[in-house]
């Protein structure tokens, strides 16, 4: 007969409170804060992180074919210039990241292994760095690096033939666009056609000769700073004057400073957010520095 009553009152005892619903439901709230903030941050490196492989392996493959032209550059003892790397002005000037301020353009002769068919080997291969819109359909202008491979035949017709030795090479490297040398002038090279990647923010090559110092010191670059001093050319004459071939190349020291996409956003607003260029690179970019020995010697 009182088994009905016991019944009911463990019944009772199993059951939850008002105040250990609040509870558990309070620790529940905190707990699905904490997953998503976790989450969050999760997924905030995982963009970063991804953004910058994309954009190193990208530098990599222009560091890859960079480094290909140059050590297989070739050079004469003549009047023409066989190599010239082009700083259109100082480096460092302002902490805001401008592919004019802050950009190479590199000019040189090599048997490029993905030249174009035809007779002939040697080819006339420029880069440069540009701040624009890099591809056809592009909304936004990017940094990216370009690079232009002239046709061995052309090469030889237009840079390299006995009749044009004084004129055409000399021109077409000091920038000119008149005649034969807009086939190499910087506006042909940085055509989106010779698009190679992008979201180089910085390219610098420093050029050491092999004139017995040690150790040995760019001779393209500022005294006592590591920044590029205008324009330097081995060979032939040019506005800033020239070595010449008379001291062997020694090596050159290739560097590229990439960023993400996310980088690349920030410094686009860099006058607008309170981190500077430098913590914007650090965070979101990588550089890369490549020293490559220079294999042929003048003929």
């Amino acid at each position: 007969m009182n088994t009905f009553p016991i019944k009911m009152k463990n019944k009772a005892k199993r059951a939850f409170t008002l105040i250990e619903i609040m509870v558990a439901t309070v620790i529940m709230v905190v707990l699905v804060g904490l997953v998503i903030q976790i989450t969050s941050e999760v997924l905030k490196v995982w963009s970063r992180s991804s953004g910058k492989l994309a954009a190193n392996a990208e530098a990599r493959i222009a560091m890859d074919m960079i480094t290909q032209d140059l050590e297989t550059a070739v050079f004469r003892n003549n009047e023409q210039q066989w190599l010239r790397v082009e700083s259109p002005l100082p480096t460092g000037a302002t902490d805001k990241v401008k592919a004019e301020e802050q950009t190479v353009a590199l000019k040189l002769f090599s048997p490029a292994l993905d030249r174009p068919a035809g007779p002939g080997d040697i080819c006339a291969i420029g880069y440069r760095l540009k701040h624009q819109l890099s591809y056809e359909g592009a909304t936004e202008p990017v940094y990216a690096l370009y690079r232009m491979i002239v046709a061995p035949d052309v090469t030889f017709d237009n840079y390299l033939g006995s009749g044009v030795l004084d004129t055409s090479p000399q021109r077409t490297l000091d920038g000119e666009t008149s005649g034969d040398s807009e086939d190499w002038s910087d506006g042909a090279i940085q055509d989106t056609s010779n698009y190679l990647v992008s979201n180089i923010v910085e390219f610098k090559v420093f050029i050491y000769l092999d004139d017995g110092t040690s150790p040995s010191k760019p001779v393209n670059v500022k005294t006592g700073t590591f920044e590029l001093e205008g324009h330097y050319a081995y060979g032939g004459k040019f506005d800033g004057g020239s070595d010449g071939v008379t001291t062997p190349l020694l090596y050159a020291d290739i560097i590229l400073t990439v960023v993400s996409d996310q980088g690349l956003e920030m410094l686009e607003v860099i006058d607008k957010i309170s981190e500077t260029v430098a913590e914007v690179v650090a965070l979101h970019g990588d550089t890369f520095t490549r020293r490559v020995n220079f294999m042929a010697h003048p003929l």
